[in-house]
């Protein structure tokens, strides 16, 4: 049973990869067509470094054939890609998904960096949702800390601990977060109200 646990989960990690990896690209061609290398330094320079020409050249493909994406004749006969239709409907459907406690920091970090193109009641909800797990998650901290601090040692110890306080930071980001998402959705109430009244 370990085992199969175990294959589930690699299977589960690679989806949650392929799923980040489309969404990083359809995000990004969002902004302007671009050309693989562009893309991999865009990627690059978001932290996912560890993608390779060898796999984003592949997603394109793959995406390409799902009608996500288009090439079009770019400059020096390099071959440039531009997101569809269909494209800017599951880059909606990718960012906006519910957040769950499956999804690493990564994942979610990936979201964040475009927020941009959200509105924030849709940023509001996932940042709450984020926060919601992450809570959940420092409390069982809380209880594995006490009940095996006197039980391991300190480099154990210490690894627990620094995990919790990542946690605890993360929480504090997301609430700076949450509150500014808040006073966006206060200021657009008024206004879109004044507008209904002129209209009728």
């Amino acid at each position: 049973m370990d085992a199969l646990d175990g294959s589930c989960q690699n299977v589960s990690n690679r989806y949650n990869d392929v799923l980040m990896l489309d969404l990083a690209i359809l995000g990004f061609l969002k902004e302007q067509p671009r050309h693989g290398y562009d893309l991999r330094r865009r990627l690059s320079e978001l932290g996912l470094r560890s993608v390779s020409f060898g796999s984003l050249y592949p997603a394109l493909r793959r995406l390409d054939r799902n009608r996500f994406v288009e090439t079009i004749d770019g400059a020096r006969r390099k071959k440039v890609y531009q997101i569809t239709t269909a494209g800017e409907a599951r880059f909606k459907e990718l960012i906006e998904d519910r957040t769950t406690e499956d999804e690493d920091d990564r994942s979610f970090n990936l979201r964040v960096a475009f927020f941009k193109y959200l509105d924030p009641e849709v940023r509001l909800r996932l940042l709450e949702q984020r926060k919601m797990i992450l809570s959940d998650r420092a409390d069982q901290d809380l209880v594995r800390l006490r009940r095996t601090r006197e039980r391991i040692d300190r480099y154990t110890l210490s690894l627990i601990e620094r995990e919790a306080n990542h946690t605890a930071a993360d929480i504090d980001w997301l609430d700076e977060l949450i509150a500014t998402e808040q006073a966006a959705i206060r200021r657009r109430r008024p206004t879109i109200g004044r507008l209904k009244r002129t209209i009728t």
